[in-house]
């Protein structure tokens, strides 16, 4: 397909100069110049002629990124520059010296320089012979020139958009007036640390039942001097265990209440005293 490109803009290039080869006699030959007249017709396909391939083309093939058309027209802008480059000493062509195929040469590029020249000879109304004779030079550096300008315009602008989605930061110089300075400092924002390594949060249990195993051994209390253990201090069934930091609360005196104290029994037969009947008997604070 690229090949086909390259290929259809060569031969197109061709074939729109032939067509005004039919416009009779050539006006630029080389070296001499036949005056005549152009016809309307001639003048409108000479303008098409500028403005599509000298101008139009070379943009398309840019701006589509199809450069096998710009090669295409680098090939033929290449071929005004032969009978420049290439056509051969006067000597070479007449007098003694001359040979067949240095006239077979000449002879072919005549033709190819009457050929890339006819397309702007009716321009040579507007602005003159000598910048109509050089308009076929322009289409080898415009078919390069145009496409590279137009990369180059595109990778720029690129850059540009991709910088505005995604600006690095500006770090803004320091200032030495005093006055910035003090005003910097009051509208610094404070650094907090960082967190170093994981955090892990605490799970969240019920309120209710949190705080019903938590007052629960508050309220039931145990005497120490029996030495006997409340049941209620067992964790239920359905309770969750709720682990308590600290001495446990049940086993901590309270300041306001004394320590209960079982009064003695005495029996005063140990004395070896006698009562008038029954030995006294002495109330048990137990009963």
């Amino acid at each position: 397909m690229r090949r086909d490109y390259f290929t259809c803009v060569f031969l197109a290039l061709i074939a729109g100069a032939l067509a005004f080869i039919c416009f009779e006699p050539l006006y630029f030959k080389y070296g001499i110049v036949v005056p005549r007249t152009f016809g309307l017709f001639e003048c409108i396909a000479s303008s098409f002629y500028l403005v599509f391939f000298l101008i139009a083309l070379p943009v398309y093939a840019g701006y589509k990124r199809k450069y096998w058309i710009a090669a295409g027209l680098a090939c033929y802008g290449a071929l005004a520059y032969l009978p420049v480059l290439f056509y051969p000493a006067q000597e070479l062509i007449t007098g003694k010296g001359a040979g067949i195929f240095h006239v077979a040469v000449a002879a072919i590029l005549r033709g190819i320089y009457g050929m890339v020249n006819a397309p702007f000879a009716s321009l040579s109304k507007i602005w003159g012979d000598k910048v109509a004779s050089s308009l076929a030079y322009w289409i080898l550096p415009l078919s390069i020139l145009i496409p590279l300008i137009i990369r180059i315009y595109r990778f720029y602008r690129d850059a540009y958009v991709q910088e505005q989605l995604s600006p690095a930061d500006v770090v803004a110089a320091p200032s030495s007036s005093e006055f910035d300075r003090k005003a910097a400092a009051e509208t610094k924002e404070e650094v907090k640390p960082e967190v170093l390594g994981t955090v892990i949060s605490a799970p969240v249990k019920d309120v209710k039942r949190t705080g019903e195993a938590s007052v629960a051994p508050v309220q039931t209390q145990t005497s120490a001097a029996s030495g006997g253990v409340s049941a209620d201090l067992a964790p239920e069934p359905d309770r969750e265990p709720v682990i308590l930091l600290g001495p446990p609360r049940d086993y901590l005196p309270e300041p306001d209440k004394k320590p209960s104290i079982r009064q003695p029994r005495f029996d005063p037969s140990i004395l070896g005293e006698e009562t008038d009947g029954e030995a006294e008997q002495v109330p048990d604070d137990r009963e």
